[in-house]
């Protein structure tokens, strides 16, 4: 909502983060792609006594979305760098939400999911709750989008946070029909 004030910023900040999934999908196709013919010139490099270059990876990328009201602005002084940066509760919820988010997963907390129930009624229907101990839910579009072939399930991951550590850390995940209803359909 900063630094302009967006009554639909919920459903924006969604989109972005669906966006960047689908944006990194496309790039890690074109990386991966690019690697035979890089294999290929390995080849001729390791016959020429030359070292290999390092084939491409594919890229990670996972997201963490929380709506609340937190400290915006230039931070700093005169005798120190001035940066634009948010900090407080809601920042750091958002925060531990993209740390268990995986690759290629959108957690979203109870607060988003409420405005989605507000300003995009069909996208909140859509929305997944994920199984305790961490009370979120994923957005199915990017687990449909971009699979995830590196990271563990949440289930199986270690636990990061003690109980209560997760303040309104319910949130949930939303599914194609977000794709769809804003002409873009889901890559598979």
């Amino acid at each position: 909502n900063a630094p302009t004030v967006n009554a639909r910023h919920a459903v924006a900040a969604i989109d972005a983060a669906i966006e960047g999934q689908r944006a990194i999908h496309e790039l890690n196709e074109k990386r991966l792609a690019q690697n035979s013919a890089r294999a290929a010139e390995n080849r001729e490099r390791l016959a020429a006594g030359q070292p290999p270059k390092p084939l491409h990876t594919a890229l990670q990328l996972g997201t963490g979305i929380n709506t609340g009201a937190v400290t915006v602005g230039l931070m700093g002084s005169d005798q120190h760098i001035l940066n634009y940066t948010v900090f407080g509760r809601e920042v750091n919820l958002a925060s531990r939400l993209e740390g268990v988010s995986g690759s290629g997963r959108i957690i979203i907390s109870d607060a988003t999911y409420h405005h989605l129930l507000r300003d995009a009624p069909g996208l909140a229907a859509e929305c997944v709750e994920l199984p305790p101990p961490r009370r979120v839910h994923r957005v199915e579009a990017v687990d449909r989008l971009v699979p995830d072939t590196t990271a563990a399930p949440l289930a199986d991951r270690p636990r990061e946070a003690e109980p209560g550590e997760l303040p309104r850390a319910e949130a949930r995940g939303c599914s194609d029909t977000f794709l769809d209803r804003h002409g873009q359909g889901a890559a598979r």
